[in-house]
C-alpha cells in the first residue's frame, strides 16, 4: 500500500548502527533469524557499535541482548512509534536531513499518549537522529494493530532514509508469495456455503490453527491432505496422503531475487510416499489438462533451474557436465540492486484509519481487573507434541521450562494475585478458559500473562482480557538450570570502548588476557603441568555475540547422539545435554537507583572447560577420565564404573550420568552419528571439543603429509553458531583467531579462583552505562 508491491523487505543489518524492534524476535523468530543474528551481532562488533532498543511488553531473546527496553503496555506498540515518528517530524525538535513528504506525513499522523515518558521517546529519536543508517523493525508476532504499527514502522525507515540502505525493497522473491489471510478467510467462508467442491492442502494445518475452519472443512465434498504429520487437518482429510521429507525430495528455492538455491535427496525414502508435486503432475496427465508438458518432477526442477540460473547470467548450462555442476553447488547468486520506490502518499490516512485508535487512546483495552493475552514465538516447541525430541527437551532460554506449555506473570502481578511459581492458575477469556503453571517472570509488563505461541491452552483462550484465578493447585514443572549467578558474575560484562577508549585490565576481572595454560602459574596446585607438544585445542566465547539462542545444544544433541530423557527426568532435573545456556535474570534494583525496566538478562554457554588441571582427573578409580596429550579431557566409557567422584568434583557441573539405557524409536536411530559411541546406562559423560572432527582433521592432514589448518576443526556448536559467538583452533598457534580472542582484554576464565586452567576464555559482554 505504501510503495506499490507486496513484498517483505529485505534487511542488511551489517549497515546499521541503531536497531529498533517493535515486538520483532529478528534474532529468534522473526523472518531469517539466522541471517538477521549473523548480521546484527556483525555490526555491533564493529568499532562504531550498533544500538538496539526493544519496544514490547515482554522481553525475548532479542530484547534480552537490547541495550534498552521500552516497556510497552500490551498493545501499545502503536503509540510509541506514532510518538516516535511525531518526534522526528515535528520541526521544533531540529531533526535535518528527513524525507522531503515529511510535511505531509506529519499531518496526517494521530496524535495519542505514548505510554512511556516523553523523555523515552525523545532519547530514542535523538539517537536514530544521530546514528544513521539505522533500522526499525516489525511488527512481532502478535499485534492487533499490525497493518498501522507497519506502516508507521515503514514511514519511520522511509524519513530516516532507511530505504535502500538497510531496509532493501525490490529484492523479495517473486514466487510463491503467500496467500494473504483474507483470501483464506474468504475461501473458508466458500466452504461454508457449500461452494467448493475440492480442495487440497499441502503442508498447512487450517483446523489447528485457525477457528471454526473444522466446520467449514467438513462441508468439502472432498479433501485431500498432503503432509508429514496427521494433524487435525489430515484427520479431517477424506485422503491423506504422505508427502516426502525435504532429504528425500527434488526442488527449487527462490528466497529472494538474485539466488538461486537447489535441493536433491540425501537419502533414499524410509517409507511408502510420494511427493506431493508429482502426485499433481500425474493428476494433471490423468485429467490431460493443457499446458503440462513434463511428467517427471525432476525434470521440472532441473529445467526451472537452469533457466532461473540463465537468467542470472549463469553463463552456458546445455552441457551435461555444467547441469552437474550447477546441482553439486546446490545455489548459484549474482548481484541484485534493491530498486527504488516512491511513497504513495494517499496511503498514509488510509492505512492509520484502519487502526483502534479513537480520541487519542486505544480501543478495547482490557478491563481494570483483567490481564491482556500476550503469545510469544519461540524457537523450541516444548508444548507441541509432534515436535522433535530435541526441541522439547532443550529448555526455554529464559524460563528454563521443557516439555510443557505454561503462563507467565510479572512479580508484582503474582504477588498481587497470591501466585507463587508452579501453581496452576486459571485463565477465563470471553471465547474460552484454561489452566497452566504458572511461571514468574520479571521481564514482562504488569498488566500481561504471557504464553507460548505453540500452547494449546492459546486456541481455546482467544484474544483481548484475561482473568486470572487461583485454583489451589501445584505442580513441579520441569525447570532445568537457576536463573541467578548468585553474586559470582559467571557471565561478566566490561565498559564498552567507545565510553573507555583505552580499558586498562584487571587479573582478577574481566579484563585478564589468560596466557597459555601450561605457563601459566599454577599456584597452589597439586596437579602437574601438562606438556602439549602438538596442539591445545581451545575455545573462545565471545557473550557479546551470543545471543543465547541454543542452535548450540540442538547441534551438540544431534552430532554426539544424546538421547532424550524426557518430561519426568527434567522434573529430577536429569536431562543429558553436554552443553547448556545457563541464563541469569535480575530486575532492576530500587535501592540502588534502578528502575523496573533496568532488567539484565545474562547468558552463559556452559559446557566441559577441558582445564589443564583437571579436578576430575585425579579422583577417577579406574582412570576413565585422563588428560590427553592435546589437552582434552578425555572419558573411555567402557572404563568407566559410575562412581560419579568425576561430576562431585567438578566445579563447571558439565558432566552427566546415564540414569537409563538411551531408547531411540523407529526411526530415529537413523539419526545417530556413526562416529560416535551410543553410551550405556551408569556411565558418565561430557563433551571432548567434538574430539572425533579433531581425530578426522588430524588423519586427513597425516595422510596429506602436512599440519592441521586452522579452520579444519570445527565442533558442532562453533560450526552452528548464527552469530559466530564461538571460536575455536589451537591455543599453540598465537596467531590462531582463539589465541588472539584468549588475548583481548575482554577475556576471562570462569571460576578461575579454582585454578582449574581451562581451556575456555569468555570475553566479557559490553555494556554501555
Amino acid at each position: 500500500a505504501l510503495f506499490g508491491a507486496a513484498e517483505l523487505p529485505v534487511l542488511d543489518l551489517a549497515r546499521a548502527r541503531s536497531v529498533v524492534s517493535f515486538g520483532a524476535d529478528f534474532l529468534e523468530t522473526w523472518l531469517s533469524p539466522v541471517e538477521q543474528a549473523r548480521a546484527f551481532m556483525g555490526a555491533r562488533g564493529a568499532p562504531d557499535r550498533a544500538r538496539l532498543t526493544w519496544i514490547g511488553p515482554r522481553l525475548p531473546m532479542t530484547g534480552a541482548n537490547a541495550d534498552a527496553w521500552l516497556r510497552a503496555r500490551p498493545g501499545g506498540e502503536l503509540p510509541m512509534a506514532l510518538a516516535l515518528l511525531r518526534f522526528l517530524l515535528e520541526p521544533a525538535n531540529g531533526v535535518t536531513g528527513l524525507a522531503p513528504e515529511s510535511k505531509a506525513i506529519l499531518s496526517a499522523l494521530p496524535r495519542m499518549e505514548a505510554g512511556v515518558p516523553p523523555e523515552e521517546i525523545a532519547r530514542l529519536g535523538r539517537e536514530l537522529a544521530s546514528r544513521r543508517p539505522s533500522a526499525l523493525l516489525g511488527p512481532g508476532v502478535q499485534s492487533p494493530d499490525a497493518v498501522a504499527l507497519a506502516a508507521v514502522i515503514q514511514l519511520t525507515n522511509y524519513v530516516l532514509g532507511n530505504l535502500g540502505k538497510t531496509v532493501q525493497l525490490g529484492l523479495g522473491s517473486e514466487e510463491d508469495a503467500p496467500s494473504p489471510p483474507p483470501a483464506t478467510l474468504a475461501l473458508l467462508e466458500q466452504a461454508r456455503r457449500g461452494e467448493l467442491s475440492a480442495l487440497l492442502v499441502h503442508r498447512a494445518d487450517l483446523a489447528g490453527s485457525l477457528a471454526g475452519s473444522a466446520d467449514a472443512l467438513r462441508r468439502i465434498p472432498l479433501v485431500v491432505h498432503f503432509g508429514e504429520q496427521l494433524d487435525e487437518t489430515a484427520r479431517l482429510a477424506h485422503f491423506v496422503l504422505p508427502d516426502r521429507h525435504a532429504l528425500e525430495s527434488f526442488g527449487d528455492l527462490s528466497p529472494r531475487r538474485g539466488v538461486v538455491q537447489l535441493q536433491q535427496p540425501a537419502m533414499t525414502p524410509l517409507w511408502d510416499t510420494r511427493p506431493a508435486s508429482q502426485v499433481l503432475l500425474d493428476l494433471a496427465a490423468a485429467l490431460k489438462l493443457p499446458g503440462v508438458a513434463d511428467s517427471d518432477f525432476r525434470e521440472v526442477v532441473r529445467a526451472r533451474s537452469i533457466a532461473a540460473a540463465k537468467a542470472l547470467g549463469a553463463g552456458p548450462l546445455e552441457a551435461t557436465q555444467a547441469q552437474r555442476d550447477l546441482l553439486a553447488r546446490g545455489t548459484f547468486s549474482a548481484k541484485a540492486v534493491a530498486a527504488p520506490r516512491p511513497l504513495r502518499l494517499e496511503a498514509v490516512a488510509q492505512l492509520l484509519a484502519a487502526s483502534r485508535l479513537e480520541g487519542g487512546r486505544l480501543l478495547a483495552d482490557p478491563a481494570a481487573h483483567e490481564l491482556a493475552l500476550v503469545a510469544f514465538a519461540t524457537p523450541l516447541a516444548a508444548a507441541d507434541p509432534t515436535a522433535p525430541g530435541w526441541l522439547r527437551e532443550i529448555p526455554d532460554a529464559l524460563s528454563g521450562v521443557s516439555w510443557s506449555s505454561w503462563a507467565e506473570l510479572s512479580p508484582a502481578t503474582a504477588s498481587r494475585l497470591g501466585i507463587v511459581a508452579g501453581e496452576w492458575i486459571a485463565l477465563r477469556t470471553s471465547a474460552g478458559a484454561a489452566e497452566l503453571a504458572a511461571v514468574i517472570n520479571p521481564a514482562l509488563h504488569d498488566g500481561a500473562v504471557a504464553l507460548p505461541l505453540d500452547a494449546p491452552e492459546l486456541r481455546v483462550l482467544g484474544s483481548g482480557g484475561v482473568q486470572a484465578l487461583r485454583t489451589g493447585r501445584s505442580s513441579q514443572l520441569p525447570v532445568t538450570g537457576h536463573a541467578s549467578q548468585e553474586g559470582r558474575e559467571l557471565a561478566r560484562t566490561a565498559p564498552d570502548a567507545e565510553d573507555h577508549p583505552h580499558p586498562h585490565p584487571d587479573p582478577q576481572g574481566a579484563g585478564h588476557a589468560h596466557p597459555h595454560a601450561a605457563d601459566h602459574p599454577r599456584g597452589g596446585s597439586l596437579i602437574a603441568a601438562h606438556e602439549h607438544p602438538a596442539h591445545r585445542w581451545a575455545m573462545s566465547i565471545d557473550l557479546d555475540s551470543c545471543t543465547g539462542c541454543q542452535a548450540c545444544v540442538v547441534a551438540c544433541y544431534a552430532e554426539n547422539n544424546l538421547p532424550v530423557a524426557g518430561p519426568q527426568a527434567a522434573r529430577e532435573g536429569r536431562t543429558m545435554a553436554w552443553l547448556r545456556i545457563q541464563r541469569s535474570v535480575e530486575a532492576g534494583d530500587k535501592a540502588a537507583g534502578k528502575k523496573a525496566e533496568d532488567i539484565r538478562i545474562a547468558v552463559l554457554p556452559s559446557l566441559c572447560q577441558q582445564c589443564d588441571a583437571a579436578p576430575c582427573e585425579p579422583v577417577c578409580p579406574v582412570y576413565a577420565t585422563y588428560h590427553t596429550a592435546e589437552g582434552l579431557n578425555a572419558q573411555v566409557y567402557n572404563r568407566c564404573i559410575g562412581t560419579r567422584y568425576c561430576a562431585n568434583n567438578c566445579p563447571y557441573d558439565v558432566r552427566v550420568f546415564n540414569w537409563r539405557d538411551p531408547v531411540f524409536e523407529e526411526p530415529l536411530q537413523l539419526q545417530l552419528n556413526p562416529d560416535v559411541s551410543v553410551r550405556s546406562k551408569g556411565v558418565m559423560e561430557k563433551c571432548t571439543f567434538c574430539v572425533q572432527r579433531i581425530r578426522f582433521a588430524e588423519h586427513t592432514a597425516k595422510d596429506e603429509g602436512r599440519a592441521v589448518r586452522e579452520g579444519e576443526v570445527t565442533p558442532a556448536c562453533v560450526q552452528t553458531c548464527p552469530a559466530q559467538a564461538l571460536s575455536f583452533g589451537d591455543n599453540k598457534d598465537p596467531a590462531q583467531r582463539v589465541s588472539v580472542l584468549q588475548r583481548d582484554p575482554r577475556a576471562y576464565r570462569l571460576l578461575e579462583e579454582v585454578n582449574t586452567l581451562p581451556a575456555i576464555a569468555y570475553l566479557a559482554r559490553r555494556t554501555r552505562e
